[in-house]
């Protein structure tokens, strides 16, 4: 089985940088309060880390 990340926003890309906007449209999020499911790695783990205060994170098995 492999993990998944389960991905929502929660905080507003308005008045944020703009490397911090186009990290959350990369992982798919086009509005706020969107979830989306992505595979477990490193490249997502790293985008993830860089704006970790706009999100929430949930590991999903399967």
């Amino acid at each position: 089985m492999s993990k998944r990340l389960k991905i929502r926003q929660i905080l507003s890309g308005i008045n944020c940088l703009e490397s911090h906007k186009r990290t959350i449209r990369a992982l798919g999020i086009r509005r706020m309060q969107q979830e989306v499911e992505l595979p477990d790695n490193p490249a997502i783990r790293g985008m993830l880390r860089h704006v970790r205060h706009m999100v929430e994170v949930q590991e999903i098995n399967g």
